[in-house]
């Protein structure tokens, strides 16, 4: 009995740090999906896999089963432990030098993986004012990382990661978003497709949107602008080789110049650095952000928007969410712009999926539509949550 107790002891000792409630039978089946399914990884394609300290053993996961297929993976290790060491004592100049490696990686890399396990905590320390020029350092190399999705000669995705820090900044349970997150992740991607196919040809060819709902009435234009179904498929995402994951949702950018109103964001998010914001209201006057009010974060927001460049104060994007196993987390962008019955807005860049917004930043903001109405060209799309027929 005590040997017992002294190792149920012993376990929760050396439990590791990236604690998950998967078991590596399913986390190696999740990534099997990832490679094989989601990103249709290749024999002799060069996969790099991005990850930190929480998500070691599934950048490992992936690895092994791009490994199986004759791919060739390779690991590359960031955390925002060392990021903040460095941006705290690094000359400005050092920032300006463009990274060679990753240079030559952007040319020729088939696949990139991109495993996001930041620790807000550290992450919202970082000064933006450093990450700006570095951002403005590495723009090039995005850009031509991008073109290169464009054109489907690099596939890529964002995966989520469910973390303790992630969990605490949010202030829900770990347990709970472990479960809401992976639950995303297990979706029918094929049945996701389809049914973003359908609500695309409701919006194929529309010129005019309104969205209506609690402080809210904002107007856009579409016209000439494709939407785009995220499924979680790279190989039937049309023109972009690029993965959110998980993923459901509908996008566009939107003319750059045509939304007028307001609008309400009821739901919190999280930027990427750990900049948290809640209750956002933003007015738009010929596409620009004219003014705002930020309930809680309003501090976050502007340290971030102060030091972004380019076209940030303009609409972005529009995005319908379709993930009907995705449930809000309370500030996890890659989770919660998946959420059936929500949208998401977001200010800034957009040029890599149609739009001519070119700038540093991209953030997104979510709406609940449970209390909302969508018209597109003067027809109800989507009442109370609910595309109605």
């Amino acid at each position: 009995m005590k040997v017992n107790c002294f190792l149920k002891k012993l376990k929760k000792y050396l439990k590791p740090n990236n604690i998950m409630i998967l078991s590596e039978k399913e986390l190696q089946k999740i990534a099997r999906t990832i490679i094989n399914v989601n990103l249709a990884v290749k024999e002799r394609d060069l996969t790099l896999i991005s990850c930190g300290p929480k998500s070691l053993k599934f950048a490992e996961a992936l690895a092994f089963e791009a490994a199986k297929i004759g791919a060739q993976p390779t690991i590359t290790y960031g955390s925002d432990e060392l990021s903040l060491k460095i941006y705290k004592v690094i000359k400005t100049k050092f920032l300006k030098q463009k990274p060679k490696l990753a240079d030559v990686l952007s040319r020729i890399a088939d696949v990139k993986i991109v495993i996001d396990d930041t620790n807000p905590f550290l992450a919202k320390q970082l000064p933006q004012n450093k990450i700006e020029i570095r951002r403005k350092t590495v723009k090039p190399i995005r850009e031509r990382e991008e073109e290169r999705q464009r054109k489907k000669e690099m596939k890529a995705a964002l995966i989520g990661f469910p973390t303790e820090e992630i969990a605490k900044a949010m202030g829900i349970s770990f347990k709970k978003l472990n479960k809401i997150f992976w639950n995303a992740m297990r979706i029918d991607y094929e049945k996701l497709y389809q049914y973003n196919k359908k609500l695309i040809e409701r919006l194929k060819n529309a010129d005019k949107i309104r969205i209506l709902g609690e402080r809210t009435d904002l107007e856009f234009s579409v016209k000439g602008r494709k939407f785009i179904n995220a499924c979680g498929l790279v190989t039937k995402k049309g023109e972009i080789g690029y993965l959110n994951l998980p993923d459901g949702e509908v996008f566009c950018p939107p003319v750059e110049s045509s939304a007028n109103g307001e609008i309400y964001f009821d739901l919190p998010c999280m930027w990427h650095y750990g900049k948290q914001v809640e209750g956002v209201w933003f007015k738009f006057e010929k596409g620009k952000l004219v003014d705002y009010k930020i309930e809680k974060g309003k501090e976050n927001f502007e340290d971030v928007f102060k030091h972004a460049s380019g076209d940030k104060d303009k609409i972005g994007e529009f995005a319908i969410g379709t993930n009907p196993r995705a449930k809000p987390t309370g500030g996890m962008i890659i989770v919660d712009e998946k959420v059936k019955g929500s949208i998401h807005f977001a200010l800034g860049h957009n040029k890599h999926f149609g739009g001519k917004n070119d700038s540093t930043l991209h953030w997104d903001f979510f709406k609940d539509m449970r209390n909302g109405e969508i018209y597109v060209d003067g027809k109800l799309l989507m009442k109370n949550g609910k595309i109605v027929d």
